[in-house]
């Protein structure tokens, strides 16, 4: 029945398009069967074509495809061979390339009446477009308008309990010469303040930092002159908020104590978690930099002021119909490939302060981009970044994350954007992270080994670095080598789901130990260790210097030869076994004190034929006609006799659909083990 109906509902329609066409007059049944979608259910894609048959549907006197088309000519997009769909979302509708990355976004301005029921209105207002620059009133409003709705709107943004931090910058009111910095202890009782933080980039040393010699003159008064560019927009876009003070790391916590350093940085979860808001200064590489003053139509290649015809809706009443043109990689995509990677995107610090805090605003490359625990917005309004974040469950708001297995995946993924990241200090590692750990460890309840979670162990062992990205050791200890903090490169740590029909273990872990090097029971460590029983292979490592990609092989018995991702460059030492004999043995190569080729590999100390190495067997994993064994490949330890130290991980993989052939090769590995015993990995 309801079939028929459709039928001659498309009959009446074809009917009265065809009159309309005839007649030549400009009535409002002139939309073709296409165009008819437009005031159906808008949230889905209505429909697919080529714009040479838009252009036929134009010149029968369609007036959406004849407005269509100008916008297209308009934004220089016209081409009779590419294919675009019609789709609508929320009250949105677009028009998008299937070749390309380019949409554009119909609605109609605010205070017109809509041009059909449905279209979107207030959202998507006319001048909603790229302000010239962070400084406009625009760009003030679109901050103001996502305050006001997250203050009315999203509870769980709201700060519960907060504490705040030791010190503050009071910015005193719009136009004041002066900040001071203030004991937040000194703060009337009861007094209610909210502040803003700063994540940003150093970029090197700041000309003017809190000292245990300047605290004092500080709080009397603090020439906003003689401030850092970056830090001084910061004070601006702090006052025009109505906010009267302001986290910045470097005039908040005293740089020459350690003490202080080790106490505040320790308190980073609260210090973002409780911000009012965080304003992160995305573009800047270096503090003197500054982020008001980019010119974001300069930067913006491909915008294009918003393309309008005046229109009269189905109640006969003029309005206006609008069209803008949305890039949905540039400014929306911060993961395509041909997005340049900000600077603040680059820094390890500022991973953490982006996740912990529940009120972002960035000044992003090409216009201004709000994420709260809610939403994602930005400022041309689309709801692009919307989508983008919400397409990885992984993507969930720090605070969102309850189930302990979602936060651990989430963890790793963490740990692989992290390492990829730059830390001026190298022993900043941990400390550079524990905000977040602190955060995770009350969903995880697990204690936290320098970067690992004991509760997963063994499968948190199954960390690796690509050989091109290989690097010197660490010249200072960060971590135990059984942990990704310990090396400087960055890390791809595998997870549950990459193991597609089941892992089985073969390791069981006997002992952990983390020894803190401070006050920061989630940051530095001296020391740790862990004990492991199973089974554990002698092996030879080859060195081929000519190889095309993997520079060492290990060669064991009943594996063969085999390639490894090795954690570091690598080096051939005499060390000390468990007998108290000597043995030719391999340990991660440090760096020297000065480099002349960081990026590339040092001369070679060629690693001769039969020093040795050892495999210890973590476990299996099997998939559809494939089983891989996962090994750590390790050293004898260079100054604890009888311990080893992690060289990195081995992947030996067999291709075969046969169950019974998979269990004689497990079966096999274990029997070819030259010991079943409990080892220590330092």
């Amino acid at each position: 029945m309801d079939f028929r109906r459709k039928i001659s509902q498309v009959r009446q329609l074809r009917k009265r398009l065809k009159a309309a066409t005839v007649s030549g007059a400009y009535t409002l049944t002139k939309y073709c069967l296409n165009c008819k979608n437009l005031w159906l259910s808008n949230d889905d894609k209505v429909y697919c074509d080529r714009l040479d048959r838009l252009d036929f549907s134009a010149s029968l006197g369609c007036r959406y495809c004849i407005f269509l088309l100008n916008a297209l000519k308009h934004f220089n997009l016209f081409d009779d061979r590419r294919w675009f769909a019609l789709s609508g979302r929320k009250g949105s509708y677009y028009l998008n390339s299937l070749v390309g990355d380019v949409q554009l976004e119909l609605y109609t301005p605010t205070g017109c009446p809509p041009a059909w029921h449905g279209i979107a209105q207030d959202a998507n207002p006319l001048d909603a477009v790229l302000s010239g620059s962070p400084r406009t009133s625009e760009a003030y409003e679109f901050i103001r308008s996502c305050l006001r709705d997250c203050d009315a709107n999203h509870p769980e943004c709201k700060i519960a309990g907060q504490k705040l931090p030791t010190r503050l910058l009071d910015v005193q009111q719009e136009g004041a010469q002066q900040v001071i910095l203030v004991e937040t202890e000194s703060l009337p009782v009861g007094h209610s303040t909210t502040y803003v933080a700063l994540s940003y980039c150093w970029g090197g040393q700041q000309n003017l930092t809190l000292r245990s010699e300047n605290l004092e003159v500080m709080k009397l008064g603090l020439m906003v002159s003689s401030l850092p560019q970056t830090l001084q927009d910061a004070i601006a876009v702090t006052r025009a908020l109505g906010q009267q003070y302001l986290w910045v790391d470097a005039l908040c916590i005293i740089q020459d104590s350690p003490s202080d350093w080790e106490v505040e940085s320790s308190k980073m979860a609260s210090v973002y978690r409780d911000a009012y808001l965080t304003i992160a200064a995305a573009t800047a590489s270096d503090v003197t930099q500054g982020f008001l003053s980019r010119n974001y139509r300069e930067k913006n290649t491909w915008y294009k002021e918003p393309y309008h015809e005046e229109w009269i809706n189905q109640e006969a009443c003029p309005t206006i119909l609008g069209a803008r043109l949305i890039n949905e990689v540039f400014g929306h995509d911060g993961d395509n490939r041909r997005v340049p990677v900000l600077p603040w995107n680059l820094r390890g610090w500022t991973l953490q302060e982006q996740f912990l805090s529940r009120r972002l605003l960035k000044y992003d490359a090409y216009e201004l981009r709000w994420v709260c625990q809610h939403k994602s917005a930005c400022q041309c309004r689309s709801d692009l970044s919307c989508r983008l974040l919400a397409k990885d469950p992984l993507d969930l708001p720090t605070y969102k994350l309850e189930s302990a297995q979602l936060t651990h995946e989430h963890w790793r993924r963490i740990v692989d954007d992290y390492t990829a990241r730059d830390l001026t200090d190298a022993r900043d590692k941990l400390p550079a992270i524990s905000g977040l750990a602190h955060v995770f460890q009350q969903v995880i309840q697990s204690p936290y080994i320098a970067g690992m979670w004991e509760n997963q162990l063994p499968l948190a062992l199954l960390w690796f670095t690509w050989e091109n990205q290989v690097k010197y050791a660490p010249q200072l200890y960060g971590a135990p080598t059984f942990c990704w903090a310990s090396i400087s490169s960055p890390v791809r740590a595998l997870e549950e789901s990459d193991f597609h029909d089941g892992w089985v273990s073969q390791t069981v872990v006997e002992d952990t130990c983390s020894i803190v090097d401070g006050k920061d029971p989630l940051g530095r460590v001296k020391d740790g260790w862990i004990k492991l029983r199973g089974y554990i292979f002698k092996a030879d490592l080859v060195d081929h210097p000519r190889q095309c990609y993997f520079r060492h092989w290990i060669f064991a018995k009943y594996h063969g030869e085999t390639d490894f991702h090795r954690d570091t460059w690598l080096e051939e030492f005499q060390a000390t076994n468990e007998h108290g004999d000597l043995e030719r043995s391999v340990r991660r190569k440090r760096q020297p004190s000065v480099i002349s080729r960081q990026d590339s590999e040092p001369s070679p100390s060629e690693i001769k034929q039969g020093a040795v190495v050892y495999l210890f067997l973590v476990g299996f994993s099997t998939s559809s006609g494939q089983l891989d064994v996962y090994f750590l490949v390790l050293g004898l330890s260079s100054d604890k006799p009888g311990m080893y130290e992690r060289l990195g991980l081995v992947r030996h993989s067999y291709f075969t659909k046969s169950r019974r052939k998979m269990e004689e090769i497990t079966s096999g590995t274990v029997a070819a083990a030259d010991g079943y015993k409990v080892i220590t990995i330092v």
